[in-house]
Order: C-alpha cells, then sequence, then structure tokens
C-alpha cells in the first residue's frame, strides 16, 4: 500500500524548498535529481478507470518499470493506494508480470483478465518531470520527499505540474502532515487530491469543472464510533476538496453551493461527536471562517439567481430592475472572489492539514485498538441509534414550539431537521433502506419548503445591507423588498402542516 501527501506549490517557491533548513536537518543523504518520462495506458473505453486503477511505464535509471496503482483512498490529500511495481524489458506493460504481482485471488487479478486486454491497450497521455528528491528520517518515520517539475501532455494540451509528493516509507502517517505543517509555516502550498493519472485522464476526457455532491457512504457492519467518525469526516472532506476546482476556476454557483453543503455536513459531523470527542477549538474556528467565506458567497449567488427572479418589475421600469440586478451581480462576484482567495490562502492549507492530522490520531480507529476508557470505541449503529433518538426528540420540540410568525423558531426547526436529516444520511448503510430512505425524503420535503421561507429572510437583510451602501438604487432596493416580503406573507411556511408531519414522523428502523 502506497501512502503519501501531495501538496501543490508556486514555482516561484522551488528554491525556497530546496534550500529549507527542514529537509536539510533530516535529509539522511544529498538531494537527487532525475529527469523522468513515463506513459499511461488504458483502452480506448477506458477499462483500467472504469475499475478505479491506473498503469504506467516509466524508464528510470537507465530501465523500464511499469506500476499499477488502483483502489484506495484519499484524505485531506493523503493518498493511500494499493501499488505492484515490476522491471519490463521495454516501454509497453507487460500483462503477465502484473498478473503474478497481484497473485490469483484478487478483483484487480480480474480486471486484467478481461478479454483481449493486451491488444487494446494504448497510450492515453504522457507525464515529463524533472524530480528532484530527499530520504528524510522525520519522528521516527522514513519518508521520501521529492519535488516534481513538469507537464502532462495529451495530443498537444498540456497541464503544468509543481508539486511536492511526501511519501511513508515505514512510520507513522501522522508524520507527513506534521512535516507538511511545518513547511507552511514558511512556504505557501496547497493540499492535492488529484493524482497526475487523475490530472491526464482529465484533459483526455476534457470534462471540465467538475461539480461534486457528497458521494454514497457505507459504514462496516461492525464499525466502532471511531471508525464511523473518520470515515464521515472523510466522506465531508471529499465533497469539499473535489469542488475546490469548480469554485476557484469557474463561475459556476453550483460548486459553492456543493462545497458550502460539504462545510456544513463537516460541522454537523463534528457536533454529532461532540460529547465523545472534542474538535480542537482552533480547528473548529477555521471551519467556521470556511462555512462564512462560502456562506457569503453563496448567499449573494442564490439572491441574483433565484430570489430575485420572484420580482417581476420595480419603480422605473425594465432599467430599475436591471439596475438592482447588476448591483447584486458585482457584490456576488466579489463575495466569490473573497472565497476564492480564503481557498488559495495558507489558512485554507492549514485547515486541511490539522484536521487530517488529528484524524490520524483519533484513539480507537484502527481495527485492534485500546477500547479501554475510550467511548469512541462504541459500536456504530448504538452511537447511531441513540443520537438519532436524540435529534429526533429534539426536532419534535421544535417543531411544537414553532408558530409562523416567529422567524427564528422557523430557523431553528429548519436547523434541527437539517442536523437529523445528516445524521441520517451518514449511518443510512446500518438503517433498513426503505425505512431510512422515508426518514430522509420527508425531512428534505420540509427542508425545502423551509429553505425557500429562509431564501427571503436572508434576501432581506442582503437588501439592507446593499441600501446601504448604494442609497441612490434606494426605490428599486425598496421596492424588491416589499415585494418579497408580501409575497412571503401570501405564501405561508404552513408551521402547522410541518408540526404534524414531524409528530407523525418515526425514526428509521436498524437493519
Amino acid at each position: 500500500m502506497e501512502v503519501e501527501l501531495k501538496l501543490l506549490l508556486d514555482p516561484a517557491d522551488n528554491a525556497r524548498l530546496i534550500a529549507h533548513p527542514l529537509i536539510a536537518s533530516h535529509a539522511r543523504a544529498p538531494m537527487r535529481t532525475q529527469d523522468l518520462s513515463a506513459h499511461y495506458f488504458d483502452t480506448p473505453d477506458l477499462h483500467l478507470l472504469h475499475h478505479d486503477a491506473g498503469l504506467r511505464v516509466r524508464k528510470m535509471d537507465g530501465e523500464w518499470i511499469q506500476t499499477m496503482k488502483a483502489g484506495g483512498s484519499v484524505q485531506s490529500g493523503l493518498h493511500q493506494r494499493n501499488e505492484w511495481e515490476n522491471v519490463v524489458s521495454h516501454a509497453w506493460p507487460q500483462l503477465g508480470k502484473l498478473r503474478k504481482a497481484i497473485g490469483a485471488h484478487s478483483e484487480w487479478r480480474a480486471m486484467l483478465d478481461a478479454p483481449d486486454l493486451k491488444d487494446r491497450l494504448e497510450v492515453l497521455f504522457a507525464v515529463k518531470v524533472e524530480r528532484s528528491s530527499w530520504d528524510l528520517d522525520y519522528q521516527g518515520s522514513q519518508i521520501e520527499l521529492v519535488l516534481d517539475q513538469g507537464h502532462i501532455e495529451r495530443h498537444g494540451k498540456r497541464d503544468d505540474i509543481n508539486e511536492i509528493e511526501l511519501e511513508l516509507k515505514s512510520g507513522d502517517p501522522a508524520s507527513l502532515f506534521e512535516f507538511a505543517l511545518q513547511l507552511l509555516d514558511d512556504i505557501p502550498l496547497r493540499l492535492s487530491n488529484s493524482s497526475k493519472a487523475e490530472r491526464g485522464y482529465a484533459l483526455c476526457r476534457d470534462t471540465g469543472t467538475v461539480i461534486a455532491k457528497a458521494a454514497p457512504l457505507t459504514l462496516r457492519e461492525d464499525a466502532n464510533a471511531a471508525q464511523a467518525l473518520t470515515a464521515i469526516l472523510s466522506n465531508c472532506l471529499d465533497q469539499i476538496q473535489r469542488n475546490e476546482p469548480a469554485v476557484i476556476g469557474s463561475d459556476n454557483s453550483e460548486a459553492v453551493h456543493q462545497m458550502r453543503v460539504g462545510v456544513r455536513r463537516l460541522r454537523s459531523a463534528l457536533k454529532l461527536f461532540e460529547e465523545t470527542i472534542e474538535c480542537p477549538a482552533p480547528l473548529l474556528d477555521d471551519i467556521a471562517w470556511l462555512g462564512a467565506q462560502l456562506g457569503s458567497a453563496r448567499d449573494w449567488e442564490v439572491l441574483l439567481e433565484s430570489t430575485l427572479a420572484r420580482v417581476s418589475d420595480t419603480p422605473g421600469g425594465q432599467s430599475g430592475m436591471m439596475e438592482l440586478q447588476n448591483l447584486v451581480l458585482q457584490t456576488a462576484r466579489g463575495q466569490r472572489g473573497q472565497a476564492v482567495q480564503a481557498l488559495l490562502s495558507p489558512r485554507y492549507a492549514r485547515l486541511l492539514l490539522s484536521l487530517g492530522l488529528w484524524m490520524q490520531r483519533l484513539p480507537g480507529a484502527s481495527d485492534g485498538a485500546d477500547a479501554h476508557d475510550n467511548p469512541l470505541a462504541a459500536a456504530a449503529d448504538d452511537f447511531a441509534h441513540h443520537t438519532i433518538q436524540r435529534l429526533h426528540k429534539k426536532m419534535q420540540r421544535r417543531a411544537e414550539a414553532t408558530i409562523d410568525e416567529d422567524e427564528h423558531a422557523v430557523h431553528r426547526l429548519r436547523i434541527a431537521g437539517k442536523r437529523a436529516r445528516y445524521a441520517v444520511e451518514f449511518f443510512s448503510s446500518l438503517y433498513k433502506p426503505r425505512s431510512a430512505k422515508r426518514f430522509l425524503d420527508t425531512l428534505s420535503e420540509m427542508q425545502d419548503a423551509l429553505g425557500l421561507h429562509n431564501d427571503v429572510v436572508v434576501a432581506e437583510r442582503l437588501l439592507r445591507e446593499l441600501q446601504d451602501h448604494h442609497p441612490h438604487a434606494g426605490a428599486a432596493i425598496g421596492y424588491a423588498r416589499g415585494y418579497l416580503q408580501a409575497q412571503q406573507a401570501c405564501e405561508a411556511s404552513n408551521v402547522a402542516d410541518f408540526r404534524l408531519l414531524v409528530r407523525l414522523l418515526r425514526p428509521p428502523r436498524r437493519a
């Protein structure tokens, strides 16, 4: 199993990295340099990619070496993948050698046994880098640090590479995060969840930016609470990080929305477990900061693309509405820009690295861990049952205390419903599917209706803020505020219906 942490840095900082005293103090030997050229192979229908595998042949020190990586996971930039490697006689894969290395009883062996695979393989893209590398002794762990400078190319298209890889040769994975955090004190870095193979396939498929919803989560039936927490946090981080490129490199509002959902799910997950494990206060502060950066951008984009569409006209006719929309558009762009700068900042990188380090140190997350005096050693299904029962009762209390005219109470009900929904989504694999789906569908219906109500509440706050900064547009802004308030009054949130719905709703049943 290959375990490595990938980090991106600006080429202007390469010299600072090479001369960094942290490397000099832990290196066992002088820096090595190599020119590496690799070809990545797959079939025209991307057979290997569809099986979550990558295959390359690279020339290294005068030898051709084939490598296949498959399966595994990525968590806060930490890549863990199965890896098989052997020497071949030429610049083309030798599948027979790979089959022997993998063994007879493996899903990866079955993948390689596909009919005519050898004849269907072709070069999809090439990777050429100049590699600088060091062997490090760091806090009892053996780490290989490499700096790769180069590019990926496919039919004339290029994607430049300037990245660090910290590969654990032996020792504790936490040491990779600790080393990276020390580097981050002096050099701006960003975590990367994309391997060179993934970036090459992106060139092949030319998919552009991708919007990522939360991936399905399946917990082991015998998982303890610590293992469940690790899996849940990894799932949330995956959603957050997979939306980074689209938030930074596009103007698609759905990217901000999904990344913000990932942060909300992350905060909800930490709150679910707060009585059994305490997340450090600085981490919670940084997560709240990230949520605020994305939340502000999302609120203005919703106002621009959704809420203002409910306003049919303004004083002055179409020109008045166009002026208002333009003001909101400029503000939304500014907030989006601030969110992008937050994602490019050392604070965001430190948040991800620190969270990854904290997750590595969770007590009881590994099989066979000491369960003595560790509340996270409890069975995940018992933890889930008690947690969801508690959240269900809290949601019922909130519903009974809610009336239409109390916006704060309606908001509290919406938040209680959202937390209950996230909890059931996290643990849904431990419940009967139909029972969990019925619970989630009901809460989603309630969330959608209360969400529309909340959009107008948020719009009122934003339009007031806009009016303070742009008094010359007061007539159009005032008309929009009044129109939305009147529309809200005519479209009551039907809290009585939701109160009955929550009263009748039963928690899902265990599998």
